[in-house]
């Protein structure tokens, strides 16, 4: 076999090839991260209720120019930042304020220390994490299959009944949203409603909070207390369950229909709730369910009409498209879908059709609102309103958009129409336009001679 000397011409596409393959490898390979000028050392963190959290994080290394700590909260798109005032020598230390900030029990916080050193370089911490506990009080833990019950104040007994109370809601909510809690959840029961209101800053017609991002509920319930303790326990779990089957990344059901689901779930569609709804429709008071979209009332007026709405329409939907129409609507959000969407998913329809059939089932006409007849004008002088051109108003049984219509006077059989001033400038005008079209029609067939003769030349 023979050898050819490689030219130079060649030996410049080779080398292109190889530095092109040299590029690819090292764009495979990514970015070699270089040792960094700074050392972290373990962070740690402290927090007080109502007081604060201090996060520290021991360093060596560089001289660090400015630092700031990046906090990130469950639910946060991005983590939120604060400078330091103050650096170090050999730890870095920021004390997060909660006297104000509306910060829950429970809440697991994630932060992590950004520093910049005198040449511009960036430099990230490790994660330190704490949950910001409710540190007032020695809590006590009974530890159910899912549920994990923190107390205060009660008999073992009652607190072994309160967990039953959780785990078998959480179980029966699953079972209609079809869904499956292995995941743990944390409730917290304060026994009485003011040291409730202290921890979650809550409105005094408030007794109970789920927070599904990081699976904690919240109740009061006064030791011994079984009537609203089997209600307000499974409720809250409900609410567990329904952000499980329905959560997704674009937007929340309507409120409604989450609390009202709760309320059917735990204590079904009681004599008071329906007390509330019928006094509601004979005072007139009763509100549409799109007004509940978002959020309801606070004040004790209010809102307790606005559940026991929440689930008379939850009842009035069972009833009439059954539980599996229910569960597929909210298992439907989860796929991001609009309201009107998940709805028509489960029972065909949209949400102001639902809204209606409910209203009208409890008794409530709904007023409709939408184009309406325009108001009848001023009479032209010489015209009484019943000849030819008039506008009449519209009769019971008419028809018609509005049933507005003009009535043409009466004719005598095989007699034409009178022929008056306004017919004659008419006949005018229509002779006008006919010459005017002759004449165009004239230009044109000269215009296509001239160019047919052109053509042939």
């Amino acid at each position: 076999m023979t050898t050819q000397p490689i030219t130079r011409p060649l030996l410049r596409r080779l080398s292109g090839v190889v530095l092109c393959a040299l590029f690819g490898l090292l764009y495979a390979a990514g970015p070699v991260a270089a040792a960094g000028p700074i050392s972290f050392g373990t962070g740690s963190a402290t927090s007080k209720f109502g007081v604060g959290i201090v996060f520290t994080q021991p360093y060596s290394g560089a001289t660090i120019k400015s630092a700031d700590l990046l906090v990130t909260l469950p639910g946060d798109i991005g983590p939120s930042v604060a400078a330091l005032d103050t650096i170090g020598a050999s730890s870095l230390v920021y004390s997060m304020d909660t006297s104000s900030s509306g910060l829950y029990p429970n809440t697991p916080v994630v932060a992590h220390f950004e520093i910049v050193l005198n040449d511009g370089t960036v430099q990230d911490g490790p994660d330190i994490s704490i949950r910001y506990a409710d540190d007032r009080y020695t809590w006590h833990v009974v530890v159910g299959k899912v549920v994990r019950l923190h107390y205060i104040q009660a008999s073992d007994a009652f607190a072994q009944q309160m967990l039953t109370w959780g785990e078998n809601g959480l179980q029966k909510a699953a079972n209609f949203f079809g869904v499956t809690e292995t995941a743990p959840v944390d409730f917290f029961v304060y026994p009485s409603e003011a040291v409730f209101q202290q921890g979650l800053s809550q409105a005094g017609t408030i007794g109970g909070v789920t927070l599904s991002a990081f699976r904690t509920c919240f109740a009061a319930v006064t030791p011994g207390d079984s009537v609203y303790g089997q209600s307000v326990i499974p409720h809250e779990l409900t609410h567990i369950a329904f952000a499980d089957a329905s959560d997704s990344p674009y937007h929340n059901p309507p409120r409604w229909f989450n609390e009202g689901l709760a309320v059917y779930m735990a204590d079904g569609y009681s004599s008071s709730d329906r007390q509330l709804v019928s006094q509601a429709v004979r005072n007139g008071t009763l509100r549409s369910l799109l007004a509940y979209s978002d959020y309801f009332p606070l004040d004790a007026s209010r809102i307790f009409l606005a559940y026991a709405e929440s689930v008379s329409a939850i009842d009035y939907m069972v009833r009439k498209y059954g539980q599996a129409a229910v569960a597929k609507i909210v298992r439907t959000y989860a796929s991001g879908t609009s309201d009107d969407e998940a709805f028509k998913a489960g029972m065909g329809i949209d949400v102001a059709t639902f809204n209606a059939a409910w209203l009208t089932s409890v008794g409530v006409t709904p007023t409709q609102y939408g184009p309406q007849p325009a108001p009848t004008g001023p009479v032209p002088p010489g015209w009484n309103g019943t000849g030819s051109g008039s506008v009449t108003t519209p009769q019971p049984g008419a028809t018609g958009a509005g049933a507005v219509t003009g009535t043409p006077g009466p004719t005598t059989p095989g007699q034409a129409p009178s022929t008056g001033v306004d017919d004659q400038s008419a006949y005018g005008v229509a002779g006008v336009i006919a010459l005017a079209g002759l004449v165009l029609l004239g230009v044109a067939w000269w215009m296509s001679m001239r160019s047919g003769g052109r053509a042939l030349s």
